[in-house]
């Protein structure tokens, strides 16, 4: 009770109470994306050559001079559809997210997941900033380096989405995007922080700091900008790691085209997983309806 009293009492230096927030956030948000980061340097989670792929090792620089490592899924078949970039949620490495999208290289698209700052084999460390700086980096070295200008898909899952949506809309002039895909995410920090605040009655009173401690500078500010790009938007209405609300407040911040795949059983993150066999087949008829590639 001491630092509930201290927060509500007592007159805090700002760095005092971001201390004791991050605290809270440390306890609370152990499973949530976008407010801290989790990143692993060490482990390989999964090989992708147990499961049949041999990924190209990709190093490229961003904005800072940072050295990323991603890793590039040629198409099965090529030419190539088009070219996923895959922007991966919170937590570990790309070693541990890639299987979730990895599948579509046997379906004729290219396939390229990096690394945050701080993550992997990638330099520097994870922060919003450095986060985007890095978004930019790798839709620049798709499109130099593999796309050529061919058409170019942004999927962004949990934490990667809010880097995922602006990064497009800084981008969208410069590459030929075809479609934006938002998958169990949310598009700011103060938000979702306050959300978890609010969920326990120690930390109820602490919701206005988000607001004080954390920016949005970094988050898309306007995600009707992304129009006429259009964009996917996929949450389970049983995450309980980033609520349905957050989708919902996406939504129906966009401009048209949008479409909304609304996971009545689905949880965080799973929609390619728990559900494989209808959404796997679902999304390749759907970015097929965008127009011939």
């Amino acid at each position: 009770m001491w630092l509930l009293d201290g927060l509500i009492a007592v007159k805090m230096t700002k760095a005092t109470a971001r201390y004791c927030l991050l605290i809270f956030l440390c306890l609370l948000l152990s499973g949530c994306s976008g407010l801290m980061y989790y990143p692993d340097t060490k482990n390989q989670f999964f090989d992708p050559k147990a499961a049949g792929y041999a990924p190209e090792d990709i190093f490229f620089t961003d904005s800072a001079q940072r050295r990323l490592h991603g890793w590039w899924f040629p198409a099965k078949k090529t030419p190539a559809k088009a070219t996923i970039i895959f922007f991966h949620g919170n937590a570990e490495n790309l070693t541990s997210h890639f299987m979730h999208l990895v599948w579509i290289s046997a379906e004729n698209y290219n396939l390229f997941i990096f690394d945050y700052p701080g993550y992997g084999r990638s330099e520097g460390k994870p922060s919003p900033k450095s986060c985007v700086e890095s978004g930019h980096a790798a839709v620049d070295w798709v499109n130099q380096h593999k796309a050529k200008d061919s058409p170019i898909i942004i999927y962004g899952q949990s934490m990667g989405g809010i880097i995922t949506l602006k990064t497009a809309i800084d981008k969208k002039s410069e590459i030929n995007l075809k479609l934006v895909v938002a998958d169990s995410t949310f598009d700011s920090f103060q938000r979702i922080a306050r959300e978890k605040l609010s969920h326990h009655w120690l930390t109820w009173p602490l919701q206005p700091l988000s607001y004080v401690l954390l920016s949005d500078r970094w988050s898309p500010q306007n995600l009707k900008l992304l129009s006429p790009v259009p964009v996917l938007v996929i949450h389970g209405q049983q995450d309980r790691t980033v609520e349905p609300i957050f989708g919902d407040m996406i939504f129906e911040k966009l401009a048209e085209p949008k479409t909304f795949w609304k996971i009545p059983d689905g949880v965080h993150s799973d929609v390619f997983w728990g559900h494989e066999h209808k959404y796997r087949n679902k999304f390749l008829t759907f970015i097929e309806s965008l127009g011939k590639y």
